[in-house]
Formats: C-alpha cells, sequence, structure tokens
C-alpha cells in the first residue's frame, strides 16, 4: 500500500479580549477555516484507489494519481468552516462602592452585593453531503432553510385507522422527495408523505427511473411495466450478441460526489450567577446557580438528508436545559 494522501487548510483568526477590569471581561474568537483533503481523515489507512476496470470507459482518468484526486478529494467535513467562541464574566453593579447602593451595608448588603453573572457560548456551521445515487433534473439546487417547515409522516402505517406517525422538520433545499409523497394522504385522509411541501417545488436530482415515470426506458423490451422500476437506477444495455442486458447503473462516479454544503449553524449558551458571602475576613460562602443550554436550544438536529433535502429536528442533540445549585465554603 502506497500513501499518497494529503491535506491543507487556509483560514483566518480574529480575537478580541478585555481583560477583567472594574468588574466586566469579555473574550471573542472567530475562526474560519477550509479545510480539504485527499484520502482518507482521522488517521485512517486511507482511500484505496480502484483499478481502472471497476468503472465504465471513459469516465475516471487512466493515470492512477488523477484518478485518485477526482475521486477522493474533499472537504474535511468535520472541520467547521466557521467557528465563534465566547466567554464573559459580568459583576453586577449593586452593593457598597458599585453604581446602586452604593452606600450599603451590613445584612443588606450581605445579600444584595458580591453578585456575578458569567458565560460560555459557541456557534459552528456544519456540511451535508448530497445523495451519490441520483442525477441531475436540469433544475438548479435552491436551499430553503427554515422557510419550510414539513411534517415527515412516511412511517405513517397503511392499515385503515392506525395512528399518524410524524416528525417535524424543514425542507432544507429541493431534493427528490417521490411524487407519491408530495403532501400525500391515505384513502382515509391521514397524512403519510412529506407534509408542507411549496407548490413550486422541482426537485434538482432524481433517480433515472423517478416514481410516475410512463415512458419506457431507451433499450427496455417491449411491454415492460416501467412502475416496477420507479426509483431505480435501472438501465438495458444491448450486448454485442444482440441481447438486452438490465442492471443497475453504477459507473463509480456521480455528479454530485464529494460535494458538501453548507448546513445548520449550532450554537448553545451556558451560564452561571454566582453569589459570594463574605462571613469573616478569611472565610467565604460561595452560591453558584448553573445553567447549562440555558436558552433550551436543540443543539445539532438529525442530519439533513442529502436524497430528501429534509431537515429533522426529531431528536436533536443537546437535550433539554439542566440547572444545578451549589454551595462552597472557602476559608
Amino acid at each position: 500500500m502506497k500513501r499518497t494522501g494529503y491535506s491543507w487548510t487556509n483560514g483566518i483568526q480574529l480575537e478580541v479580549e478585555h481583560r477583567y477590569n472594574k468588574g466586566f471581561q469579555y473574550q471573542f474568537q472567530y475562526i474560519m477555516l477550509n479545510a480539504m483533503r485527499l484520502g482518507q481523515g482521522g488517521g485512517g489507512p486511507g482511500d484505496p484507489v480502484n483499478d481502472i476496470n471497476q468503472y465504465l470507459p471513459g469516465t475516471v482518468p487512466t493515470d492512477v494519481q488523477e484518478r485518485h484526486r477526482l475521486l477522493d478529494y474533499r472537504r474535511e467535513s468535520d472541520t467547521p468552516k466557521h467557528r465563534v467562541r465566547a466567554n464573559f464574566i459580568l459583576d453586577f453593579p449593586v452593593g457598597r462602592g458599585k453604581w446602586l447602593a452604593r452606600n450599603s451595608h451590613g445584612i443588606v448588603e450581605k445579600f444584595i452585593g458580591g453578585w456575578q453573572l458569567s458565560g460560555l457560548t459557541s456557534l459552528r456551521s456544519n456540511w451535508f453531503t448530497l445523495s451519490s445515487n441520483m442525477y441531475p433534473t436540469g433544475q438548479k439546487m435552491e436551499a430553503y432553510g427554515y422557510r419550510y417547515p414539513v411534517q415527515d409522516c412516511t412511517a405513517t402505517s397503511s392499515t385503515a385507522g392506525a395512528p399518524t406517525v410524524c416528525t417535524s422538520g424543514y425542507l432544507w433545499f429541493n431534493g427528490y422527495i417521490p411524487a407519491n409523497r408530495i403532501n400525500s394522504r391515505t384513502a382515509d385522509g391521514r397524512p403519510n408523505g412529506i407534509m408542507g411541501v411549496p407548490d413550486n417545488y422541482k426537485p434538482m436530482f432524481a433517480p433515472l427511473i423517478p416514481q410516475g415515470t410512463t415512458a419506457r426506458p431507451a433499450n427496455a423490451p417491449a411491454g415492460t411495466d416501467v412502475s416496477q422500476f420507479w426509483d431505480t437506477n435501472t438501465v438495458w444495455i444491448p450486448l454485442k450478441d444482440g441481447t438486452v442486458q438490465r442492471t443497475t447503473y453504477a459507473p463509480g462516479t456521480n455528479p454530485f460526489q464529494n460535494q458538501y454544503v453548507p448546513g445548520v449553524l449550532t450554537w448553545g449558551l451556558d451560564a452561571g450567577l454566582i453569589k459570594n458571602f463574605q462571613i469573616r475576613e478569611n472565610i467565604n460562602l460561595r452560591f453558584n446557580v448553573d445553567a447549562f443550554n440555558v436558552l433550551n436550544h436543540p443543539g445539532t438536529p438529525n442530519a439533513i438528508s442529502g436524497t430528501s433535502g429534509v431537515l429533522s429536528t426529531f431528536g436533536a442533540a443537546n437535550g433539554g436545559r439542566d440547572v444545578q445549585f451549589s454551595l462552597r465554603l472557602g476559608w
């Protein structure tokens, strides 16, 4: 085995910092990276380069290095292009010597003074890949983002009276949704497709024989029931002896291979509220309220489907808000 892979990265890092002074501190950091690689990331054994006879004639370069680049040169998808991190500490301007109640003392000062708020937040971009077994329809890719909320009800049973099963999401881009699943319903009126797809939806790619095709594909025998091959890449290839062989089109390459598209920006915020009670000169009681995912943000949703274009928000990663209380005595 010969190692021929490589990686390269270019980017920029910006940072703004205000050191703790007069009860206030913050640090803001932005990193933009374009990370590319040829071969498998993570220290793996690499992507094997198949012999030329594994591909249809003329689809890949004969030179192994050029073939390796065509098939395996890609974005490092685990590395976000945009990442923002920030942290802060803020003393409440209340209590002795502060903006409010500057002359407080005694029991009043012990309760209103010494409060502090701190937080840590981050934001990052994510990538998703397009389907490797679809082919262009002539339509441009349309990135909808959060414009079209949808319900994915494709798991609904066809049995009459059975409960409807749907999950929430968004039509992130115009991927391929079979025609019989666009805003479809069962005979008794229950939704059983992708509900909420706009009227102007046209898929950017599709299988070679998309659902609903009626025209007989090239070289298919007369009388072929095309509906049996809906949503497949079935082709009929004439051989030298005059016969026709039915097979699945798989040239080893695809117009959308190694293409990574910007996905969801994910972010989160953790924060803590701190109160110091100065009991004596050398004895301090610290009270903490720490909130993780303080804004109850769902975090990274399930991956965007590179086939249907649907972003599912079911089973997101962060979980709910988590709050904990603690006391610490120092002396």
